[in-house]
């Protein structure tokens, strides 16, 4: 070999070395910085609690347990249900959420979710860092979920709980913890959810936000910035 192919393949080994050690790196900057702001997803209870981190419940709405994960609405279009989680996940909380089973028992639901939260309680996490997200379905699963827990710390966002044809008034749920209620405007089923929450001592605090976005309620179908954002904002000032 004369000396300019030995110059050659000298040049290319170092290039190709440096270039793998470069890419190594990138890998691991982008893993470590990937794992510094987004959390993990489950579909129960870790087995390992970190007292310092946060945990969301988020419940679906119904066509998921009709259709699937994959479900498809013919008017709203797909309900991107991992699209939701991965959102969640990535401003730090440990998302848990399964896929119901078709006709899921809401009150039995409602049950293995408090069980749920127990286990968090007894591993030392504080209910302040504790949120339930419920959709549609999920939101009136949530709302079980509080009248069944009767813990004033936990958190609770609920988006399109209430709707026209419900008695807000009669037979009025004991509901207890701090709220958060999304209604969007368009939507033909949900309303606001104002009534249900009058006169309920162990509710610490309630507060609504009335969407625009001209989805109907669709709009709990994929995680818009117009609820997400608002969602977040709300989680990171639980104290």
């Amino acid at each position: 070999m004369n000396h300019s192919n030995s110059c050659f393949y000298y040049s290319y080994f170092t290039f190709t070395h440096t270039m793998n050690h470069f890419v190594k790196s990138l890998f691991i900057f982008l893993s470590l910085t990937t794992s510094c702001f987004a959390q993990s997803i489950h579909t129960s209870v870790p087995k390992k609690i970190k007292k310092s981190e946060k945990y969301m419940f988020y419940l679906h709405g119904r066509i998921i347990e009709e259709q699937g994960i994959h479900a498809v609405h013919p008017e709203y279009g797909p309900y991107e249900y991992s699209a939701i989680l991965d959102s969640l996940s990535k401003y730090g909380y440990n998302v848990i959420s399964e896929v119901r089973a078709k006709n899921t028992d809401e009150n039995i639901y409602a049950e293995k979710v408090v069980k749920q939260i127990d286990t968090l309680l007894k591993g030392g996490i504080p209910a302040e860092q504790i949120f339930i997200i419920g959709a549609s379905k999920g939101s009136a699963i949530a709302l079980l979920v509080s009248a069944k827990a009767m813990n004033t710390k936990i958190n609770f966002a609920i988006l399109g709980a209430c709707y026209e044809d419900q008695d807000l008034k009669a037979g009025k749920l004991k509901l207890c913890g701090n709220f958060l209620s999304f209604y969007e405007k368009s939507d033909t089923w949900c309303i606001s959810c104002v009534k249900l929450f009058e006169n309920q001592e162990c509710v610490t605090k309630f507060q609504e936000v009335k969407l625009h976005t001209n989805k109907k309620h669709g709009v709990l179908y994929q995680p818009y910035s117009e609820w997400i954002t608002p969602l977040m904002k709300w989680t990171k000032e639980v104290k």
